[in-house]
């Protein structure tokens, strides 16, 4: 994935120009996933300005073994905003102009390069620019976020497992888009494991299902009593007696209901461990009840990467179980 990311940033496209009547070249944005460069001063770096930034963007993320921000947040003065810093995906313009009666946020895409993010935050002075920043502290979060999804998801289209997604579709009648990477390890009833390894970690991949019940329901503790019955019987550990299972005594998972694809959806983030053992790491589900099969389907990812920072893998692997839709 590095050397793809590496190759996507230095591509250029070609399009054509109306205004001009000629063609340009224009680049893609560049940068990793949850990277924000910041143009402001240095002094308003160090002032209530920089302050609401951080307390936006360095909020920690829900369901992480480690305390990961939400964002990382690289400050540079305007003078050093040209040349490669000019097309970074995700930036944020600070303006300052004692002239301007009503601060403001302007979002604009690819305004310097293809797949770019720009926000630009203008107020008559840092005051103003630190209290609209407040006022919109989820608009601000839920437009980066969204901007790295949908950069994923182009790249997810282009470079699709088609293999292992038809197989997919054929065991559990879903819709569900596969990196070309990742390798089918366990294919049984009703269960499916796929995985990526690397040298220092694992991505992987759970999709499973069973039947409606009138007790089956769309909240936390139905959909991990489910989860830890189905992986306790398809997941053992290396140790004898051993088996995955929810973390729920010293980090309850979030719960989350929302509509995704049409659909209501029961969203859990949280951690996985080994009952047994002392294996763990994050995990993020996306569950859908299928009333004309009467029965629930589960995609899951999970990660194993032991004391290391896991944010921008854990998110990959949600926005490629965000591609989850039953089939009618």
């Amino acid at each position: 994935m590095k050397k793809l990311a590496i190759l996507i940033s230095i591509l250029s496209i070609v399009f054509y120009s109306c205004n001009s009547g000629s063609y340009k070249s224009v680049a893609y944005a560049h940068g990793m996933p949850g990277d924000i460069i910041v143009v402001m001063s240095n002094h308003a770096w160090d002032t209530e300005a920089g302050d609401s930034l951080r307390e936006v963007f360095y909020q920690y993320v829900v369901g992480l073994p480690m305390e990961e921000h939400l964002f990382d947040l690289h400050q540079i003065p305007q003078e050093q905003f040209v040349k490669t810093n000019k097309l970074h995906r995700n930036v944020i313009f600070q303006e300052i102009n004692p002239n301007i009666g009503e601060a403001s946020i302007k979002i604009t895409k690819n305004k310097f390069a293809m797949k770019q993010v720009f926000v630009e935050i203008s107020a008559a002075n840092q005051y103003e620019f630190a209290k609209i920043v407040s006022e919109n502290k989820k608009k601000l979060v839920e437009t980066f976020k969204n901007a790295d999804k949908e950069r994923w998801l182009d790249i997810l289209a282009k470079y699709t497992n088609k293999n292992a997604s038809n197989k997919i579709q054929e065991k559990f009648d879903i819709s569900l888009r596969i990196p070309t990477y990742y390798n089918i390890d366990v294919n049984r009833d009703n269960f499916m494991w796929i995985s990526k390894e690397a040298k220092n970690y694992s991505m992987n991949i759970l999709i499973y299902s069973w039947e409606k019940s009138d007790t089956s329901v769309l909240n936390a503790d139905y959909l991990i009593s489910m989860r830890n019955l189905i992986l306790k019987n398809n997941i053992p550990g290396e140790r004898p007696n051993s088996y995955m299972s929810t973390e729920t005594k010293y980090d309850y998972p979030q719960f989350t209901l929302v509509t995704h694809n049409s659909l209501q959806t029961g969203l859990l983030r949280g951690l996985w461990k080994v009952q047994g053992d002392f294996m763990g790491g994050p995990f993020v589900s996306f569950t859908k009840i299928d009333e004309p099969r009467n029965r629930l389907v589960t995609v899951e990812g999970f990660v194993y990467r032991p004391n290391q920072e896991v944010r921008d893998i854990v998110r990959e692997l949600e926005w490629t179980c965000s591609t989850f839709d039953l089939i009618f």
